[in-house]
This record gives C-alpha cells, structure tokens and sequence, in this order.
C-alpha cells in the first residue's frame, strides 16, 4: 500500500519530476518517502492510542517505511529524466 502511495505521490508531479534535472528527482523522492514514513508513523501511533483493540508496531512502521522506498524506486525508473533525454539529444 505505501509503495503504490508513494508511486502516485511522485506521479501526480511527473512533469516536474521528469522536466527539472537530478537535483529535483533527488528531492522529490525525499519528500516522497519522508512522507510516507511520517503517515506510516502517524497511523501506527493512532491505532495504538486511539483505536480499541489495535496495537502499533514499529514492525508494521518499518514495512511501511520499506513500502515508501520500494515505490519512490519504482517512480526513479519508471519515469524518464527528460532533461538527461534533452541533453543527450543535443550531443549527437
């Protein structure tokens, strides 16, 4: 679930994130996992103390932290560097 969230967090900036250089992709993806990792922590604290019944894990915030990761990885490699894409094609 978080690797999906953080994957549509970076699609819904894909033009940014494919137009603006390495620096940007690298920042997006920070944001991206901080993100997911904040929300993962977030939830797992509700359901602790507000949730009767429920127990938080830092296992389970671990896996979402991994989740985050996996998909700010998938969104890296998916999506193409448009401004690397630009220079290259300028080279030849």
């Amino acid at each position: 679930m978080y690797a999906g969230f953080t994957f549509v967090s970076i699609w819904g900036y894909r033009k940014p994130f494919t137009e603006n250089g390495k620096e940007y992709r690298k920042k997006a993806i920070w944001i991206a996992i901080g993100i997911g990792t904040a929300y993962g922590l977030l939830t797992e604290i509700m359901q602790e103390y507000l949730v009767p019944g429920r127990i938080g894990s830092v296992y389970d915030w671990i896996a979402d932290l991994l989740g985050s990761i996996i998909g700010a990885l998938i969104a890296y490699f998916l999506l193409p560097d448009r401004n690397n894409l630009k220079n290259e094609t300028l080279d030849k």
